[in-house]
């Protein structure tokens, strides 16, 4: 048997449940490592790197809230100035929370209807499903509903808090188009049809570098929460516990294979499974020309107190209904005015902007202009919320082109760290902030990916380069959107699929500083064809007259595109 690991040792010597007995004897000043873990199981967080500082994370599954509880935290955050983030689970976490205030605020937020358990470390998340489940036509199955019913299993049960091996994400989709990518999650639901009735196709193992896999299991919605339930039981019985980096249900899979877990939870689901059916939910890149009238509040996960009262009062006067989203941000908007859309609407070709859904109302005055375009970017928190991120990933977004990728609808995750908060791997493009010495003294740098696919072949998107000057990464995106626009594709996944899938890595690293360097339009047409491999290496050779592999290629003209030692 694999030796435990620091956490599971903890958890043997007291479980999560048990702890709560001692939380009035925290030296909230100076918590031990072992305080820092438990409280996580209640969303109470702190790191060694600025023990000053608290952050809570309340919990809104299928990021539901209602205007009042919204104004009490618009109310709390001003009273006690306090920083609100949104999350791409569609969470609230406040912080800069002083030591002496975060048992005082953790019971003020429970007394008023807020929530915090289990949403942090090793447990189950905030479940997701798509904001507009519950009244757009193309919406087959309420997500809510079932939500609901998966939420009741696990939620504040002793059995379930904190016991799991690592955490674990869910997501449950209705809807034929969703309007983000829910392929990364631990567990995915995804509508599916089969013999003339809806569900879902079970996919498990989704995580921030890797896609969910077919189980090959059909499931009905009144099945939901009890296939839910055996899969947790299963990855709670038989998940590793030993290294930290290899205790997610992937790894689990990895190790004994998917037949192997489609028996184990065949056995504990305790009637027979039936075979996947036809999935028919589909890439969410279909939604980004969608418009619906819809409020939009928040820049990149970042909102104001004052916001989010401005939201709360707009919802309560106009008994409108209010969402967090996985898009970082809060919604506001009337169903039955979404629900009646001409058709037509739904389908437009010219947005204006780059994401799931665009403004088209005319009193969206209350938005800045900021907050209604970056419905495309995802993005970590940033060194000035979490001490692990190298980058300020929020401010540090106004270094790239984001107006050419918001007009070209080209979706863009970006973490401050390998932990990947930034979902970078489920994006069309995806950066991680570095620093390196590669090409100059230590300076900012980001490590590229490319390509993320969804339905019905997804992938994760390619590590292009490893490491990127921030001096030239502006350079290197527009290198990469002036291909892409170029290419004629209908939107940058279908460029992904059937244009930069035909070539190796090395040669696409080759490719995109190449064009920088040199005028290479008489190539274009082959390169959107898969043609332009051994065409570049002769126009590189002509050009420097002297032939080379493509790997020192690539070293060669990285350097002289991007050093600035050698000057």
């Amino acid at each position: 048997m694999k030796e435990l690991n620091k956490i599971e040792r903890l958890k043997a010597e007291c479980s999560p449940v048990d702890f709560l007995a001692r939380i009035d004897t925290i030296d909230w000043h100076a918590p031990s490592e072992a305080d820092r873990f438990y409280l996580k199981n209640y969303g109470i967080y702190n790191i060694k790197l600025r023990p000053e500082s608290w952050m809570l994370r309340l919990r809104f599954d299928g990021g539901r809230i209602d205007a009042e509880r919204l104004r009490y935290l618009g109310d709390l955050a001003r009273r006690e100035r306090l920083r609100p983030l949104l999350t791409a689970r569609g969470q609230i976490e406040l912080h800069d929370i002083p030591p002496e205030r975060i048992l005082p605020l953790w019971r003020e937020c429970q007394e008023h209807g807020l929530i915090s358990w289990q949403t942090l470390t090793d447990n189950f998340r905030a479940l997701v499903t798509d904001p507009l489940s519950d009244c757009v036509p193309d919406a087959r199955i309420d997500t809510f509903a079932l939500l609901d019913a998966i939420r009741e299993r696990f939620l504040a049960r002793p059995e379930w808090l904190g016991t799991l091996p690592r955490k674990f994400n869910t997501a449950l989709i209705g809807r034929e188009t969703p309007s983000f990518n829910p392929w990364g999650n631990d567990l995915l639901f995804a509508l599916a049809e089969k013999n003339g009735g809806w569900g879902f196709n079970l996919y498990l193992g989704g995580k921030n570098s890797e896609i969910a896999q077919s189980t090959d299991i059909f499931c009905p919605p009144e099945h939901v929460a009890d296939l839910f339930e055996s899969v947790a039981r299963v990855y709670r019985a038989h998940g590793s516990r030993g290294s930290r980096s290899k205790t997610r249900l992937f790894h689990l899979i990895q190790e004994v294979g998917m037949p192997q877990l489609r028996e184990w939870i065949a056995r504990d689901f305790g009637r027979s499974l039936e075979t996947a059916g036809v999935l028919e939910m589909r890439s969410s890149v279909h939604n980004r020309d969608r418009l619906l009238p819809i409020r939009r509040f928040g820049r990149h996960g970042e909102i104001s107190p004052g916001t989010l009262l401005k939201a709360a009062g707009e919802a309560q006067s106009r008994g409108w209904q209010l969402r967090l989203t996985p898009h970082q941000e809060l919604w506001l908007f009337d169903p039955e005015e979404i629900r009646n859309q001409n058709p037509s609407t739904l389908n437009a070709q010219h947005s204006p902007l780059h994401s799931p859904f665009s403004i088209h109302n005319s009193q969206s005055s209350i938005l800045n202009s900021q907050s209604a375009s970056k419905g495309s970017v995802t993005a970590c928190a940033g060194l000035r919320y979490c001490p692990l991120s190298l980058w300020d990933i929020k401010k540090d977004l106004d270094l790239l082109p984001m107006k050419r990728l918001e007009s070209l609808k080209v979706s863009l995750g970006f973490s401050g760290c390998l932990k990947g908060c930034g979902r970078h791997y489920h994006s069309d493009l995806g950066l991680i902030g570095l620093r390196t010495n590669l090409y100059a003294e230590t300076e900012r740098a980001a490590r590229i990916f490319l390509g993320a696919l969804q339905a019905p072949d997804p992938a994760p998107g390619r590590l292009l380069y490893y490491s990127v000057p921030l001096r030239k990464l502006s350079a290197l995106i527009h290198a990469i959107l002036d291909s892409y626009e170029a290419s004629g594709r209908k939107n940058f996944e279908a460029f992904s699929r059937h244009t930069l899938s035909v070539y190796s890595t090395e040669f696409l690293q080759l490719w995109f500083v190449a064009v920088q360097l040199y005028d290479l339009s008489e190539l274009h047409e082959k390169f959107f064809r898969g043609e332009a491999e051994s065409a570049l290496l002769t126009r590189l050779q002509k050009n420097d007259g002297e032939e080379r592999p493509v790997d020192e290629w690539i070293r060669i003209l990285t350097h002289r595109l991007w050093d600035l030692k050698a000057s």
